[in-house]
């Protein structure tokens, strides 16, 4: 009898969690998705090297959208000098996820990010994956017109990255509950305090890497259907 109260307790703990976690996007709805099976899906995009970017075979399934690595675009703020941006589409709050692969060199520093809050090329925001943790890497980061500046706390360790392996990434930003959690195959990676509530565009890429992007996915309560020029 004590077994079954005691397995109930779980039981209720969990269907509580999982309820939770429903409650607090049972309002977003997919506003777009990509699997980059044609070559047009680029065109929902714009690159800071479009050169650099292409639709591939080998995808997860099918064709991906591939990233040769860093090009000719140089931050002038230090910040990542790989990016593809997301057109027409700005957000506050929204749940992003995609499949990664690193398929190029494996440098001491291999990174993914996920770029928010992007008003211009000088003033955007980003949720950096990397293989080592320290006062520059693996962390939520904010670029005013300067430097990247750290938002969250030193993280103790980075992640490892599976060479030419798929890793899914997802990203759950929450304006209302100054959230910003980020997902490394399932694993909470990054949790950060989110006082910066001023929306704007989104996107991806990286500091260096070569990668492949596939299944790309943003879901959201509302949005607003805006076309600006960032590059």
């Amino acid at each position: 009898m004590k077994q079954v109260f005691l397995t109930s307790i779980v039981v209720f703990c969990l269907v509580m969690v999982a309820s939770g976690q429903t409650d607090t996007y049972k309002d977003y709805k997919i506003v777009y998705s990509q699997g980059f099976n044609k070559e047009s899906s680029t065109n929902d995009f714009e690159f800071s090297d479009a050169s650099k970017w292409l639709i591939s075979k080998n995808g997860k399934p099918g064709k991906t959208l591939k990233c040769l690595g860093k090009g000719t675009y140089e931050s002038a703020h230090e910040g990542p000098a790989v990016v593809a941006v997301l057109k027409d589409y700005e957000l506050k709050d929204f749940v992003v996820e995609m499949d990664v692969v690193q398929n190029g060199k494996d440098f001491s520093l291999l990174d993914f990010c996920i770029f928010f809050d992007i008003k211009d090329k000088n003033n955007y925001c980003y949720a950096q994956i990397a293989s080592k943790a320290d006062k520059k890497s693996h962390n939520v980061f904010a670029v005013n017109g300067d430097r990247p500046k750290r938002i969250g706390t030193i993280c103790e360790e980075g992640i490892i990255w599976q060479m030419n392996e798929w890793q899914h990434i997802r990203m759950e930003r929450n304006t209302s509950a100054k959230s910003i959690k980020v997902y490394f195959d399932g694993e909470l990676v990054l949790e950060v305090a989110d006082d910066m509530l001023a929306g704007g565009y989104i996107g991806f890429g990286s500091s260096h890497s070569a990668l492949k992007i596939d299944n790309f996915k943003v879901s959201a309560p509302t949005f607003e259907s805006n076309t600006k020029t960032i590059f």
